[in-house]
């Protein structure tokens, strides 16, 4: 099973660059470790960090805990706003992570839609295997869908939901990222 972490940062900056280098060790293990599946930051509109979209591999609450309890940006007081929500992702023909040693983007390639309502994202197979859609998981707490996208600004994003017949039904609320290489493990279905 997988977990979303959803987490929003505090009004202090300054926690985020003090935390940051414990931060991405953190991640880096427990990616090659296969507990972490996805980390990306949520940027605002200027680009700055304001939190985090983690997708982790959990049984349980008890094991999303002992997550937060390990990752640096929970513990030191980084994120103030934390929500966990259950997700299945679904086997689509992913496309490959970059390579762990690939160089880290320049700025915003992707953005993040948490959608609200009935997105049934296991019907993206032709935009993951194109690779337009980096991931998606169907949230089971709550009729929704967390997608990662290829689309590099907003209104690109927005078209591409309004597009669809069922995510223009949907409350979506984007946010701009930036994908950091690390030693993901493959999602289900990748090639």
């Amino acid at each position: 099973m997988a977990f979303a972490v959803i987490a929003f940062d505090g009004p202090d900056p300054s926690r985020r660059a003090v935390a940051r280098d414990r931060h991405i060790a953190s991640i880096t293990a427990m990616a090659r470790d296969g507990l972490l599946l996805l980390g990306l930051p949520l940027h605002g509109a200027g680009g700055r960090s304001r939190g985090s979209l983690m997708v982790i591999a959990a049984r349980d609450q008890a094991g999303v805990d002992a997550y937060l309890a390990r990752e640096p940006f929970a513990a030191e007081g980084v994120w103030q706003d934390i929500a966990c929500r259950p997700l299945r992702i679904p086997a689509l023909p992913w496309r490959p992570w970059p390579p762990a040693d690939a160089p880290l983007p320049a700025g915003r390639g992707h953005t993040i839609l948490v959608a609200s309502g009935r997105a049934a994202p296991g019907r993206f197979a032709a935009m993951a295997g194109a690779g337009s859609l980096v991931f998606a998981a169907e949230t089971l707490d709550a009729p929704g869908a967390i997608l990662v996208t290829a689309h590099a600004d907003d209104a690109a994003a927005q078209a591409w939901a309004a597009a669809d017949p069922l995510l223009s039904a949907c409350a979506v609320a984007l946010h701009a990222t930036l994908f950091r290489p690390l030693p993901y493990r493959p999602l289900p279905g990748a090639g």
